[in-house]
C-alpha cells in the first residue's frame, strides 16, 4: 500500500472503531460501513468481530486489508448522536474527510457526560423505580433504592480501578444480597429478592442477550456467539454472587423474616414508568434533549408489551412491545435525524428477559435444575421475541440509512 493513506480510507477505519467501542452490534456496524463507503465512492467489505474489525478496500484481487484490534465497549448514546451528526455534515458536503475524521478523534477523547455521583444517583433511581415493577411496596422501593447507590459506588470503584472491575457484577450481587438478607434481621420484615433483582437490573445482561440473539438471526455468528457467551458468564457471576451473599447473611444470629410485599396504588406505576427512562438515559449516556423522546418511547414499549402479554402469553408477548418500540424508534430517527438506537435501547430495556434469566441461574444454582432450565428457555424465548418484533418494524418502517 502506499505510504500515503487516502483519508477516505483512515475516515472509514476510525468510524468502525468508534462505532465498535461504543456498543453498535455487528450487524448495524457493518451496515453503516457499508453505507459511508458507498456514498464516499469505496469500494469497501466489512467483518466486524467481538474484539476485531477486518476492513478490505478496492476490487476483488487487488484488494488492500486493515485489520483493527477493538475492546467491546458500552452503549454511550451521546457520542453515537454525535458521530452521526459527523457523517451527515460529510455526506452533506458541509466538511471534508479530514475534518470529520478529526472530529471523530474529538469525540473519542471528550469526556464522559455525566459525573460519577450523577450516575450513582441514576442507579439508585432506576433500582428504586424496578422494585415498583417487580410489586415492591415502599419498604422494599426504599431498600432497593440505597442497594441501588451501592451498585453505583461500586460501578464507580471498577471505573476507576482494573482489579474492582474483573469481578465487578460478581461483587455488586454479593454485597446486595448480604444487606438486603440482613435488612430482615436487623431492620423490619420484607420481602427481599424484589429489592435484590431491582439493583442488579441495570448489570443484568438481557440486552446483550437480546442483541446476541439479534446477531444470530440476522447471520453474523461469530459476533452473537461471542456476545451470548458473554451474557451467560455475565448470569453466571451474579448467581454465584447471590448465592455467596445469602450464605454470609445466614451467619448473623437470627433468621430473615420475610414478608409479603404490600400492594401500591396503581398511579406509583405510573410514577415509576415516568422516572425510570430519565434514569436509564443517564446510565446509557443519552443526551438530555433526548429525554422526553425515550420517556414516549419507553411508555409505548411498556404498555406494548402488557398488552402483547395479555394476548399471547409471557414468552411471546415481548414482540408486541418490541415492534412498536422499533417502529417509533425508526419514526424518531426519520423525523429527527438521529439514530434509532438512541431511543430503542432505553425502551426495550424494560422488556429484555435479564431478570428470567437471573431467577433461572438462581434455580440451577439451588440444584433445582428442571425450574432452572424452564425459566432459561423462557428468556431465551422472550429474546427471540423480542428481535422478531425488531425485525418486523424494520421490514415495516425501515431504519434510516446513517448510523
Amino acid at each position: 500500500m502506499n505510504s500515503v493513506v487516502d483519508p477516505r480510507i483512515r475516515f472509514l477505519i476510525d468510524l468502525g472503531k468508534a462505532l465498535h467501542s461504543y456498543g453498535i452490534p455487528a450487524h448495524r456496524l457493518e451496515d453503516a460501513l457499508e453505507n459511508a463507503a458507498g456514498r464516499l465512492g469505496i469500494r469497501a467489505e466489512f467483518f466486524s468481530g467481538p474484539t476485531s474489525l477486518i476492513s478490505s478496500f478496492g476490487d476483488p484481487g487487488d484488494q488492500h486489508t486493515a485489520l483493527s484490534r477493538v475492546q467491546p465497549g458500552s452503549l454511550q448514546l451521546d457520542k453515537l448522536v454525535e458521530l452521526d451528526e459527523v457523517v451527515e455534515a460529510l455526506y452533506r458536503g458541509d466538511i471534508e474527510v479530514q475534518e470529520a475524521d478529526q472530529r471523530l478523534s474529538e469525540i473519542d477523547q471528550a469526556p464522559q457526560r455525566y459525573g460519577p455521583v450523577l450516575t450513582t444517583i441514576a442507579f439508585a433511581v432506576a433500582s428504586g423505580t424496578a422494585a415498583r415493577f417487580f410489586s415492591g411496596g415502599w419498604v422494599e422501593m426504599i431498600l432497593a433504592t440505597g442497594l441501588g447507590l451501592v451498585t453505583g459506588l461500586v460501578a464507580w470503584a471498577a471505573s476507576s480501578f482494573v482489579s474492582v472491575g474483573r469481578i465487578f457484577e460478581f461483587l455488586v450481587a454479593m454485597l446486595v444480597t448480604f444487606i438486603a438478607l440482613s435488612s430482615t434481621i436487623w431492620w423490619q420484615p420484607l420481602a427481599p429478592d424484589g429489592p435484590i433483582l431491582a439493583s442488579l437490573i441495570i448489570l443484568l445482561p438481557g440486552l446483550t442477550l437480546t442483541l446476541a440473539l439479534n446477531e444470530l438471526a440476522t447471520g453474523h455468528l461469530v459476533s452473537g456467539t461471542a456476545r451470548l457467551s458473554g451474557a451467560m458468564m455475565t448470569f453466571l457471576k451474579i448467581g454465584l454472587g447471590v448465592g455467596i451473599g445469602t450464605k454470609l447473611a445466614g451467619l448473623w444470629p437470627g433468621s430473615p423474616v420475610v414478608v409479603d410485599a404490600v400492594m401500591l396504588p396503581e398511579w406509583t406505576l405510573w410514577a415509576a414508568l415516568f422516572l425510570t427512562p430519565f434514569a436509564l438515559s443517564i446510565l446509557f449516556r443519552a443526551r438530555i434533549q433526548e429525554s422526553p423522546w425515550i420517556l414516549v418511547g419507553a411508555m409505548v414499549a411498556f404498555w406494548g408489551a402488557r398488552l402483547g402479554v395479555s394476548l399471547l402469553g409471557v414468552g411471546l408477548g415481548a414482540v408486541v412491545g418490541a415492534f412498536l418500540a422499533g417502529m417509533i424508534s425508526n419514526l424518531f430517527a426519520r423525523w429527527k435525524r438521529r439514530p434509532a438506537v438512541t431511543l430503542l435501547v432505553p425502551s426495550i430495556i424494560l422488556l429484555v428477559p435479564g431478570s428470567i434469566g437471573y431467577e433461572g441461574m438462581s434455580l440451577m444454582m439451588e440444584n433445582d435444575v428442571m425450574s432452572g432450565v424452564g425459566s432459561v428457555f423462557t428468556a431465551l424465548l422472550v429474546g427471540v421475541s423480542l428481535v422478531a418484533g425488531l425485525l418486523l418494524a424494520n421490514v415495516m418502517l425501515p431504519a434510516r440509512n446513517a448510523l
